[in-house]
Order: C-alpha cells, then sequence, then structure tokens
C-alpha cells in the first residue's frame, strides 16, 4: 500500500524538523502517491494526483496570493496536503492560510526547524517505488518512472528500464522516424517504414505513446513487437508512464540525435568488415543515406579559440552533411559524394583531412584513414583544410610499429651518431631536401645558403648515408624516415 501522510510526519527525515500539523488531522490517513517541492501559488497542470507538496513558503509570503484560493488550487491539482518549512522566508504560517486549510479539511504542516527536502523526498518516494513490482498497474509504473524523472537520469535510462519491465524492444524516435534511443535489442531493418505504419491497428500491432509537451510533441516510445496474450494493458500502462517520464526529462530531440550518430560513428571507427552490414542498419535508422557514395572530412580546432573554431567550420558545412563528434575535440563529417569541396571551404582555424568517396561498407576504413590524418595534421602544429600527405598519416597509423621504427632507425643511423650540432644541421638538409623535391636551388632558400654550400651539404651527407640523394626513391625513404624521427622525437 502507499504511505499515508500520517507515515510520511513519522519517518525520521520528517521528525527532524519538528512537524506540528495545524489543520486536517483527520485526512492524515490519505494515501500519498507522490512528494513533490512547489513553490508556485496555482499549480495546475505541475503536479501528478496523490501528491504531498513540499515548500518553504515562498507563495503564502507573497502578499498577493489569497490563502483559500491557493488551498482551493492546491486541491484541484491533485495535492493531498502541504508541508511548510517555517525559516527565513516565512516566519510563521499566515492564519489565513490555517484557516482556509481548516475549513476545507486539508492537511496543512509546518515544520519548525530546517529540513533537507531531498531527503524527504527520497525516502518517501523510496516506498512508493518500493511496491511498484506488487503493482504493474498505472499508479506503480507511474511512481517508478516518475523517480526516474525525478532524479533526473538519461532517457536512455528511462528507455532501458521500460524494456526490462515488459522483456520486449522498445524505440524511441523523432517525428521523422529517426531512431534516438533503443533498448532490448529492436529490429531496425527499414524502420522509417514500418514505424509509419505502427500503432496497435497496423500490420505488426505495435504499442506507442507520444513524448514532450502536450503542445510541443517531438517523437513517440514504440513497442515493436506484438504483445503476448494477456499483457497488453500492462505494456500500456508501463508505456505511458515510460512516456510521461521521458516527457518530464524534456530532452532535446536534437540532441539524442547528435548523441545517437555520435555513438554509430565510434562504433563505425572500431568495426569490422563483416560488421558492416548491422551498422548500415543502424544508420538509417538514424537518417542516414547509405546508399550513395560518402566521403569522411575528419576536423580538429586549430586556433586559440577552439569553440569558435568549430563554429566557423560548421558554417561551411552544406545542409545534406551529417556532423558528429565521436570524441572530444574532433569533428567528423559524413558528406555525400566527394569531400573535396567542404575541405577546400573550410578556415584555416582548423586540422583537416578527407578520406573517400567510397560505399557504406568502407566508411569503416574512410573514417580511420580521416581521423588519423587530421590527428597526425594537428599533431605537427598543421592548420588549415589540407589534404595531408599519404606518409604522414601512414606514420600516425602505424603509430610505434617496431618494423617502421627500424626502418627509420637504419635510414638515419648515421645521422643520429653525429653530435648534437651537426645532426640537427643534417636533419634540416634532409628535411629541405625532400620539401624541395630534390631541387638543390630550392633547398638553398629554405636554408638560407648559397646554392654552392647546398651542393657541399648535399655532397657530405650523400656519402654519409651511402645514398644517391638525387633518387626520388630514397628521397621519399628519407621522407619516411625523417616522419617518424620527428614523431619519436615528440
Amino acid at each position: 500500500m502507499h504511505p499515508t501522510i500520517a507515515d510520511v510526519l513519522a519517518r525520521p527525515e520528517v521528525r527532524a524538523g519538528a512537524p506540528a500539523v495545524r489543520a486536517g488531522r483527520a485526512a492524515l490517513g490519505t494515501p500519498v502517491r507522490w512528494v513533490h517541492v512547489s513553490e508556485v501559488a496555482d499549480p495546475a497542470g505541475t503536479l501528478p494526483p496523490g501528491v504531498l507538496v513540499l515548500s518553504v513558503g515562498v507563495p503564502v509570503a507573497d502578499p498577493t496570493t489569497v490563502p483559500a484560493r491557493y488551498v482551493d488550487a492546491l486541491r484541484a491539482a491533485g495535492a493531498v496536503g502541504l508541508v511548510v518549512e517555517i525559516g527565513q522566508q516565512l516566519p510563521s504560517l499566515p492564519a489565513g492560510l490555517v484557516q482556509a486549510a481548516r475549513a476545507a479539511g486539508f492537511p496543512l504542516v509546518e515544520l519548525r526547524r530546517t529540513v533537507r527536502f531531498a531527503e524527504i523526498v527520497a525516502g518517501v518516494l523510496g516506498q512508493v517505488v518500493a511496491r511498484r513490482d506488487d503493482d504493474p498497474g498505472p499508479p506503480g509504473a507511474e511512481a517508478a518512472f516518475r523517480s526516474l524523472a525525478l532524479h533526473r537520469v538519461p532517457p536512455g535510462r528511462v528507455v532501458g528500464e521500460l524494456a526490462r519491465r515488459i522483456d520486449a524492444p522498445v524505440v524511441c524516435e523523432d517525428l521523422a522516424h529517426r531512431v534516438l534511443l533503443t533498448a532490448g535489442g529492436p529490429d531496425l531493418r527499414d524502420w522509417a517504414a514500418r514505424s509509419r505504419l505502427a500503432g496497435p491497428a497496423g500490420p505488426e500491432g505495435w504499442a506507442t505513446a507520444p513524448v514532450g509537451r502536450p503542445e510541443a510533441r517531438w517523437g513517440r516510445l514504440t513497442v515493436p513487437s506484438r504483445p503476448t496474450p494477456g499483457t497488453a494493458d500492462r505494456v500500456r500502462a508501463l508505456l505511458d508512464a515510460a512516456a510521461d517520464a521521458v516527457s518530464l526529462l524534456d530532452p532535446s530531440p536534437e540532441g539524442l540525435l547528435r548523441s545517437a550518430r555520435d555513438a554509430l560513428v565510434a562504433d563505425l571507427a572500431a568495426a569490422v568488415p563483416s560488421d558492416a552490414g548491422r551498422l548500415a542498419v543502424r544508420a538509417r535508422a538514424a537518417g542516414l543515406d547509405t546508399a550513395g557514395p560518402l566521403s569522411v572530412v575528419a576536423l580538429r580546432p586549430a586556433g586559440d579559440d577552439p569553440e569558435q573554431a568549430v563554429d566557423a567550420a560548421l558554417a561551411v558545412v552544406a545542409p545534406g552533411a551529417t556532423v558528429v563528434s565521436p570524441a572530444p575535440g574532433e569533428l567528423v563529417v559524413l558528406v555525400p559524394g566527394d569531400g573535396g569541396p567542404l575541405l577546400a571551404a573550410l578556415p584555416a582555424t582548423v586540422a583537416a583531412a578527407t578520406a573517400g568517396p567510397g560505399p557504406f561498407a568502407a566508411v569503416a576504413d574512410l573514417l580511420r584513414r580521416a581521423r588519423d590524418d587530421a590527428a597526425a595534421h594537428a599533431a605537427t602544429g598543421g592548420r588549415g583544410p589540407v589534404r595531408v600527405p599519404a606518409l604522414r598519416g601512414l606514420v600516425h597509423r602505424l603509430g610505434d610499429d617496431p618494423a617502421l621504427l627500424g626502418f627509420a632507425a637504419d635510414v638515419l643511423g648515421p645521422v643520429t651518431a653525429l653530435p648534437a650540432a651537426a645532426r640537427a644541421d643534417a636533419r634540416d638538409t634532409l628535411r629541405a631536401l625532400v620539401e624541395a623535391g630534390g631541387v638543390v636551388a630550392d633547398v638553398a632558400r629554405r636554408l638560407g645558403v648559397g646554392r654552392p654550400a647546398a651542393y657541399a651539404r648535399l655532397r657530405r651527407l650523400s656519402g654519409l648515408l651511402g645514398l644517391d640523394l638525387t633518387d626520388p626513391e630514397v628521397r621519399t625513404a628519407l621522407h619516411l624516415a625523417l616522419l617518424v624521427d620527428a614523431r619519436a622525437a615528440r
């Protein structure tokens, strides 16, 4: 059974406030289905039925509040009693309030010492929720799910609790039938098309309940399976209670969609080829087009103001693209077709790289390549929307691969054995050589020396390394070794 008002007053966290019943003693046996803190003079539409209201007296301290009207408003809103804490906000209960409550037979209790309302709410609701498994109908379901809303749990927790209680899959979707949250492993194949036909009278007998404020519905909870015989009423009661809880939490549907897509991209980043089909189903359910070729553009803020850099980058993203944030400080854009135009349009306040286009089955690989290349570009202080050289991206992906480290050590071994000053000059010369594409005049300009001096340096290095520095393949090997050496030095 639900606790009564008398039971609530007997709880230790309430007794600590030295409660005194000032009116409505005969009604102290009234059941309490909920406890709520309210400081509004007209609580219509804000209270569930059977609620005991807690207050520090803001409404009755207001000189414009008419006590009799306030008591009537509480009763009309579903309140079964009022508990007021006496303190700084309200030194004592107004005589008019006490008289109005007595005339209406409405329980009015004053707390003469300061207490923590949160402890009262938690303790009483613990009693209310404890009976939920014995009372699966609307009152018990309402208490269980309102408790979750009271504690501001994530909406996904509510969806998961509903799936657990009814032992069936549950989906939360927006008005465009894009899947925002799931629990219980629902079948998401052709979700949008199937969901448009959903409902108890539909071909699959789904149960649904709207979510969002009555004047601003943004989606619905769906049980995408036909209830087993004899369970339809229980499923309906629990579904309605869960939908009310999600509505009370008032999440942003756009935020839920971003989170769903973020999770999808995170799973894509860790996927293997055999996962492609399953992830494609999830992607379509989240409203992504998987039919045509896709490119991946990865961005990392590189300016002094990361948020401003992100805003500037998002301003040039086309409406058809999908933006996600798989990790802090990183954005990924899935672009239909070629990602080159977006890359070229990005501001210089981001380090960016692109991979693709390719089919959705290749997106996991494209995603890894683009993210690794953008990270490599940012790690070397790079800025701007440029395609990261393949070698730099390769070095970043291979990381501390022993074969790669051994290759770099073999190529640059004679240089690393030089004294510090000579070693730095040799690295600068080799770096200028590979960046200049072997053009000695450009090498001289980059080093700030004359052409004869540049030739002399290159001859000495050629002899030291035992390599022909005019050979393009040798210069490629040197470039790779220098990138590995630079990464190891960071």
